[in-house]
This record gives C-alpha cells, sequence and structure tokens, in this order.
C-alpha cells in the first residue's frame, strides 16, 4: 500500500444544497418532462410499426389472393379444353394436368418466398 498524500486528507469541497422545492425545479422536472415526451414517441412509434405490419399483411394476402385465382384458372382452362378423342385426349390431358401440376408448384412456392420475404423484413423492423 502507498501512502496518501496531502493532498487527499484535504479537506473535501463544499457543495451547495438547494431547497427541495429548488432542487425539484431545477433537476427533477426536466427529466419528468423528457421521461413523457419519450413516452409518447415510443407510444406514436408503436401505433405507426402496428399499422405498417398490417399494411404488408394485407398486401401479402392481396398476392396469395391472386396467386390462388390463377391456379384456380390454370385448372379449369386445363379440364375445359380436353378434346373428344380418347387416346390422344388423355395424353393432351395428361401433358396440361402435369403444366397446371407444374404452374401450382411454382405459384406455391412464391408464396412461400413472399411470405419468408415479409417475415424478414418484420425481424428487420423490430430489431
Amino acid at each position: 500500500m502507498r501512502p496518501l498524500d496531502a493532498v487527499e486528507l484535504a479537506e473535501p469541497e463544499e457543495v451547495e444544497v438547494l431547497e427541495p422545492e429548488e432542487d425539484f425545479e431545477q433537476f427533477l422536472l426536466p427529466v419528468i418532462h423528457e421521461m413523457r415526451e419519450d413516452i409518447a414517441a415510443l407510444t406514436r412509434e408503436r401505433g405507426r410499426a402496428y399499422l405498417r405490419h398490417r399494411g404488408k399483411l394485407w398486401a401479402v394476402d392481396h398476392v396469395l389472393g391472386r396467386l390462388q385465382a390463377q391456379v384456380e384458372a390454370a385448372e379449369e382452362s386445363a379440364l375445359n379444353h380436353l378434346p373428344g378423342a380418347a387416346g390422344a385426349a388423355e395424353a393432351r390431358a395428361a401433358r396440361r394436368g402435369d403444366k397446371a401440376d407444374e404452374k401450382a408448384k411454382e405459384i406455391a412456392k412464391m408464396a412461400e418466398m413472399l411470405v419468408a420475404l415479409v417475415r424478414r423484413l418484420e425481424k428487420g423492423e423490430s430489431s
């Protein structure tokens, strides 16, 4: 251990003590006002974030609805255009059915990608 210096042994400086009302007005009131402003700002931002997420979910729902309509139209088109000849018609129907299945798989994959994208966007905004 080291010996104490003369500076360390000197009398501590006197600190001006304020009256409780002065202390409250000078130090605590500004802090309270800042806290209230922060709370109000956070509340407003929470409301805006909720609306942003609702808008994104609505957009994804709209896209999924359009994709579903396209799949249904493709299926209906494939079923309505079947020719009357038995052998060739079955082969063409099978090809069209396969094409409709491929199209449905592509659309389902696009929908999954859209949902994944929205989830990543939501995670990025909530960070």
